[in-house]
């Protein structure tokens, strides 16, 4: 997808132990996810990661949370993440008045199918935060915080239907909780509507008209992925 918008990218780690850089250099983060869980973030193998995208937030650089990003982006803020019921491949996300207004959401209308996969859920916003989005399960799909260009996205826009049928059907113990694989994967095909492209596009499409203090209008900017 950063291919796709010619984002240059630098990739991070940290599972794997690598440092996290100083991300106020950079144009923008987008804070990918992981197999984390409530009770683990906390841990001293977060801490890093922590200190990093809380200097990137109070210097306005543009951060996009995905999954475990988006959970601990609510729980450093001052939000809550429990563990709740699992959501598990292409399900409709109704976006609120304020998401319809938000930039990040421009062109996806008042409801659209992304994939989920995830057992966790923000249950509390931080204090600033807006919501934008929610489904029947997860109430909280998606925020901004503030004015702040920070978001969190609790859904997959990196999936497309391609790479979803590819996760789901290497998923050999989904049958036996009810799921039918040929169905999550049809109902991928049929409803996608290039979410990947718009959520992604319109984030950089933010960035490069100069709505971020770190924009530079006319280039291609460079993200961090920090997973």
């Amino acid at each position: 997808m950063l291919e796709r918008f010619g984002i240059v990218s630098t990739q991070v780690r940290v599972d794997l132990g690598e440092t996290v850089p100083d991300l106020r250099a950079y144009d923008s983060v987008i804070f990918a996810g992981g197999e984390y869980r409530p009770d683990e973030f906390e841990e001293p193998f977060f801490e890093a990661e922590r200190e990093r995208i809380m200097e990137a937030l109070e210097a306005r650089v543009p951060i996009l949370g995905i999954c475990l990003g988006h959970q601990l982006l609510a729980h450093w803020l001052g939000g809550e993440v429990k563990t709740g019921r699992w959501e598990i491949g292409w399900l409709p996300v109704d976006v609120n008045e304020a998401g319809e207004a938000d930039p990040l959401f421009a062109g996806l209308g008042p409801a659209f199918h992304a994939f989920l996969w995830h057992g966790d859920l923000v249950t509390r916003l931080p204090e600033e935060a807006v919501l934008l989005a929610s489904t029947e399960i997860c109430p909280v799909q998606a925020f901004r915080l503030g004015d702040r260009p920070v978001w969190g996205v609790q859904f997959n826009p990196q999936y497309d239907p391609v790479i979803a049928e590819g996760v789901i059907r290497a998923a050999k113990t989904l049958p036996k909780y009810g799921y039918d694989l040929d169905e999550m994967v049809a109902t991928g095909y049929r409803e996608y509507k290039d979410v990947a492209g718009k959520i992604f596009g319109n984030f950089f499409d933010f960035i490069l008209k100069g709505e971020s203090a770190h924009a530079t209008p006319g280039t291609s900017p460079t993200p961090l992925s920090t997973p």
